[in-house]
């Protein structure tokens, strides 16, 4: 098993390391693009797999890969006891390729994964695989000097400097750009985070 990541071990246990509350902004996502038919959905970087597994109880055709075995072995058991289906499956955000396209893509957490000289690449790819009006979601920790660092900061994991996530998306609808500083208690040691989170929409009549 291959450990990049610290969250190869964090995962190893029964228990979700993160829980199984899914996330607050997919009800934002299912508001702007409701269940339907086909309705695809990627969930990038999904970890033990509590968002993609709520997607698919929704009734979403849920993809979800993450870098983690464990994280992967934990989202399909979740999936299992649910009784829906995720296809989940262990890949890289570096260097993933797939030739569906979506009608929601969504990432939290795990952008700061991608090195300096993917980010280009990684966005033009979201522009290729997002449906023509299809929704994207993705969060971003960023630096601010008189923050620490977390207790449990990944050892490759990069901060993003402050709007350099919405520099990527200037070509598409924003439904909501924000940055906000939290409390977070993950690791067991409470800290703060400030995040960038973004909400867009692909141009209805965009090719690639």
């Amino acid at each position: 098993m291959s450990i990049r990541t610290n969250y190869e071990k964090w995962y190893e246990g029964d228990e979700y390391y993160w829980g199984l509350e899914p996330g607050d902004f997919l009800l934002d996502l299912i508001n702007l693009c409701p269940p339907a038919e086909n309705t695809k959905v990627l969930d990038i970087g999904c970890g033990e797999g509590k968002d993609a597994v709520f997607m698919a109880e929704k009734g979403y055709d849920v993809t979800a890969f993450d870098l983690t075995e464990n994280g992967i072995r934990k989202t399909i058991a979740l999936a299992h006891k649910r009784g829906v289906k995720v296809n989940a499956y262990v890949d890289d955000i570096n260097t993933f390729e797939t030739d569906e396209k979506f009608d929601i893509i969504f990432s939290t957490g795990t952008v700061q994964y991608i090195f300096n000289e993917n980010k280009e690449a990684f966005f033009k790819k979201l522009e290729k695989i997002t449906k023509p009006n299809g929704i994207v979601f993705i969060n971003v920790f960023v630096e601010k000097s008189f923050l620490e660092l977390p207790p449990d900061w990944d050892k490759e994991e990069k901060m993003w400097k402050s709007g350099e996530l919405f520099t990527y998306f200037s070509d598409w609808k924003f439904e909501k750009i924000d940055e906000v500083i939290f409390e977070d208690n993950s690791g067991g040691i409470t800290h703060y985070h400030c995040m960038d989170t973004i909400i867009c929409r692909a141009k209805p009549g965009k090719t690639i």
